[in-house]
């Protein structure tokens, strides 16, 4: 259950990177987690690391909008308590579902950047392929600017939507079981996969590797 969505999660997410351009801010998330997953291998208390992991998350992942998405013709029909309850369990199971992965996937990936695609001055596309020891991935990570900085909205992973493949999983069970069901369902994955997570706080070490993009990416695509 939920499997197929969270392949990418390890190589997406890290803090604000405040005024960059879309490659240049998935990069600097990218060195960010590695830098994290580094000292967790040399701590003692590893499990410490959990919460500094969902401090750097929850700032650039638009989970409101992702939970909206993933119901979509769910979402109207809920209480604003439900939806509160749906958007706070699907946080805490894609993260600790994402925490999992990173911990299995380690150093053992690269990602080449290669193009972006300016949608509108606030929205924007990236595209790229992590390679792991098995298998090549196909990303493109549709990003739209807040502020400063960039929030992720959806990856479209071998060119399947995140939310699609949440929303296609959610509804078949919303149809037998009902709301209550769902919830259910996700809360016993999240206390399988290791329980919820609370934010830390967070002091980051310089990143112990650098991940540069190909001269591609620093132009926007071409259709």
């Amino acid at each position: 259950m939920f499997r197929k969505s969270l392949l990418a999660l390890p190589f997406l997410f890290s803090s604000a990177a405040l005024a960059a351009k879309p490659t240049e801010f998935l990069q600097k998330q990218v060195l960010t987690v590695r830098s994290l997953i580094a000292e967790k291998a040399k701590s003692s208390d590893a499990s410490s690391f959990d919460g500094k992991l969902m401090t750097v998350i929850e700032p650039v992942m638009e989970f409101d909008k992702l939970s909206e998405r993933a119901l979509r013709k769910h979402w109207p029909t809920l209480t604003p308590e439900q939806q509160k309850q749906f958007t706070e369990t699907f946080r805490q199971l894609v993260f600790r579902s994402y925490l999992n992965r990173v911990d299995s996937a380690g150093d053992a990936y690269t990602i080449e950047y290669e193009g972006e695609e300016a949608k509108s001055r606030t929205q924007a596309s990236v595209q790229a392929v992590a390679k792991t020891r098995k298998a090549e991935i196909e990303l493109v990570f549709q990003l739209e600017k807040r502020g400063d900085t960039w929030v992720a909205e959806d990856v479209v992973i071998d060119e399947v939507s995140l939310t699609e493949n949440y929303r296609e999983q959610f509804n078949k069970i919303i149809a037998d079981e009902g709301f209550a069901g769902l919830i259910k369902k996700m809360n016993d994955k999240l206390e399988k996969a290791g329980g919820p997570v609370k934010s830390a706080p967070l002091i980051l070490a310089p990143a112990p590797v650098s991940e540069a993009a190909p001269a591609s990416a620093a132009a926007p695509a071409t259709k």
